[in-house]
């Protein structure tokens, strides 16, 4: 057991020191969820893809924006893939998704954000989290590791993620206000 924590620690640890955004986290059952962002240069994003391109590239279409609250601008984004792996190292539950980064340049202090969005089949939220209610939907809010916020919707799970805690709660969830009431392309119609 002892060596397969090692192997965990070491695989999580190795794709964190590259340049490319991943996350593990352990889940029931002895299983670990995976998130790796896509380095195919065909499948970056220079602008916020409209929901055909979405839909072609994901399976589905999450909100987007090209802008959040605070005065976030939208930067580049990326089709992300998550699995879990279980304890054999059997990769299962394989999804992909989104990620865009958002930048606020102000007086020269610099914050980032990373939204992204997944089909909810598979998530959980953390333990422990603060959960604010905005309408129907339940925001969690957790900063153990890096501030996060995340919510589902329509059956998709949407995440706010900022490593480097700059972008205060109450901005994530400004910013998560902004992209629920926003509509669905499908809906605009």
């Amino acid at each position: 057991m002892k060596i397969k924590k090692a192997v965990l620690v070491l695989l999580t640890g190795s794709l964190l020191m590259n340049t490319i955004p991943c996350f593990a986290a352990a889940e029931g059952g002895g299983t670990v969820k995976v998130s790796s962002t896509s380095s195919v240069s065909s499948e970056d994003y220079s602008q916020i893809p409209d929901a055909e391109t979405l839909q072609k590239d994901v399976g589905f279409v999450p909100k987007t924006a090209d802008a959040l609250a605070g005065g976030f601008k939208f930067i580049s984004g990326s089709i992300t893939e998550s699995f879990d792996m279980d304890t054999n190292g059997n990769i299962t539950n394989k999804t992909k998704g989104i990620s865009f980064k958002y930048d606020r340049d102000k007086d020269g202090n610099v914050k980032s954000v990373t939204y992204s969005a997944e089909p909810h089949k598979f998530q959980v939220f953390p333990e422990n989290s603060h959960v604010t209610k905005y309408g129907e939907v339940e925001l969690y809010f957790d900063s153990q590791y890096a501030n996060y916020l995340a919510w589902a919707e329509d059956d998709i799970f949407y995440h706010l993620i900022d490593i480097n805690k700059k972008v205060t709660e109450e901005e994530m969830i400004d910013m998560a206000k902004g992209i629920i009431d926003i509509k669905k392309a499908a809906d605009k119609q």
